[in-house]
């Protein structure tokens, strides 16, 4: 396996390594970090020459876009071969730190007039400062190559879906912060789904002109859209942006999106943009695994000029795994702490810190862990939950459901509605409250009800 550290890799005789620095040279820091940094060579006794790779995405990635390249360097190396393919393995890839010259340097450039948004983009939401692990390899790779050439790849529009706090948000303004400072894109504009929702109401409302909300975007090279869950059920809204985004992609316009879960499963979105969506890339971030979240730990108290004891990290990486920004405000809960009373941040202080947050309940007590376990009780599927039934073998599940979300979960009664086929939050408490009056004369569905939280309490 190739190590992280490149300058010593080259020192060896691995005719792969050789090619590696001559791979750097042509394509440079940034996509070499991306695309080639786990990659290895597999030479059999017949020349057959097989790149391996972490997995299809980058398989199709790296012959659609590479493939010449590599031939060219593995014959300059005089490397004799008959046949190149790209293979997926199961190897122990080590977590890519997207660390480059490159990336620093850009960084210190200044942004060019012609962005629009630079007060929208943070100046922490930056490729070099975003860990990259197995959870979010795919969505990094994609964005970085949307941010190097954007609307010249297959991946438009990208969609990026995972839950909250993950690093959706961070990915989608690194992406703009370096088409700025790269200049890859003259105008750029980053805004959320409800930035975009209230602009257009006020056009139409206080302007009583849609054509100058519209208007407002026809010289964006590269739209930047969060949270587009948030367009369920607004159909004005989302007729609006149905006739923007036909505008930029026609043109070659960069679209970047994001969403807490995948696009198809939003309620009330019409089936005419998730076609649309369907034609680019969607790709999905999953919550960290340790060696990540240890690696998120130490690249943020590195940022703020803290060093932490291995003990202390591997304590509350441990204990902290839903997501990165519960991750990032325990560690800012310990700086404050340490400032403020000239403490070190040993194991112990950690512990009696931290301790009300990692006691706390994690993602595992989700709306869908839920779901799944009503469904299971009451013998049907999760799916007939969200379903636009009145059939009492559903409304009934569906409310104790409904129930045990508001009970045990920290999810908004509009949230929960949208988990639920795209219910309104007055079905939530509607259903909340019949199902508390009926488990004080029901017997039967209280005991049912009690073998559901039994499920959830160990994860407490």
């Amino acid at each position: 396996m190739l190590a992280n550290n490149l300058s010593n890799d080259f020192s060896t005789t691995s005719p792969w390594l050789d090619c590696l620095r001559k791979i750097q040279e042509k394509v440079g820091p940034a996509s070499y970090e991306t695309w080639f940094r786990t990659t290895d060579l597999s030479l059999s006794s017949d020349g057959q020459a097989r790149i391996q790779v972490p997995n299809q995405f980058f398989a199709d990635f790296i012959e659609e876009h590479f493939s010449s390249l590599i031939k060219d360097v593995l014959t300059e190396a005089s490397i004799n071969f008959s046949s190149l393919s790209f293979v997926p393995i199961q190897k122990d890839w080590k977590i890519v730190q997207p660390l480059s010259e490159e990336l620093v340097e850009a960084q210190s450039r200044k942004i060019p007039q012609a962005a629009e948004t630079r007060e929208q983009l943070h100046p922490n939401y930056t490729f070099d400062k975003y860990v990259v692990g197995d959870s979010n390899r795919m969505a990094y790779a994609a964005s970085l190559a949307v941010a190097e050439a954007p609307g010249k790849t297959s991946f438009n529009p990208l969609v990026i879906y995972g839950g909250t706090g993950l690093g959706k948000t961070h990915l989608l303004q690194a992406i703009g912060s370096f088409a700025q400072t790269e200049v890859t894109a003259e105008n750029v504009t980053y805004m959320t789904s409800e930035e975009f929702t209230n602009q257009y109401i006020n056009y139409v409302v206080n302007k009583k002109d849609s054509t100058s909300f519209y208007r407002k975007f026809l010289n964006v090279d590269l739209l930047l859209i969060d949270d587009i869950q948030f367009f369920s059920g607004k159909p004005g809204t989302q007729k609006e942006f149905f006739r923007i985004f036909n505008k930029l992609l026609l043109e070659n316009k960069q679209i970047v999106l994001s969403s807490d879960r995948q696009p198809d499963k939003i309620p009330d979105m019409m089936d005419h943009i998730i076609n649309r969506f369907m034609g680019g890339l969607i790709t999905d971030i999953q919550p960290p695994n340790l060696e990540t979240r240890m690696a998120i730990l130490r690249k943020k108290a590195e940022i703020d000029g803290l060093s932490l004891p291995d003990e202390v990290v591997q304590f509350i990486a441990g204990h902290i795994t839903s997501n990165v920004r519960e991750l990032e405000g325990t560690l800012i809960k310990l700086i404050a702490s340490s400032s403020f009373t000239g403490r070190d941040i040993t194991l112990d202080v950690a512990t009696e810190l931290c301790g009300d947050a990692i006691s706390r309940k994690d993602e595992r007590v989700s709306v869908k862990f839920i779901q799944q376990k009503t469904a299971e009780a009451f013998g049907i599927s999760p799916n007939q939950l969200s379903a636009h039934t009145r059939k009492r073998d559903v409304t009934l599940p569906r409310s104790v459901a409904m129930y045990l979300c508001k009970k045990w979960t920290k999810q908004s009664l509009r949230t929960i509605g949208l988990d639920f086929g795209g219910r309104d939050y007055s079905t939530v408490i509607h259903s909340f409250k019949k199902i508390e009056a009926d488990i004080a004369e029901n017997q039967e569905l209280k005991s049912k009800i009690n073998a559901i939280e039994d499920q959830i309490r160990p994860l407490l």
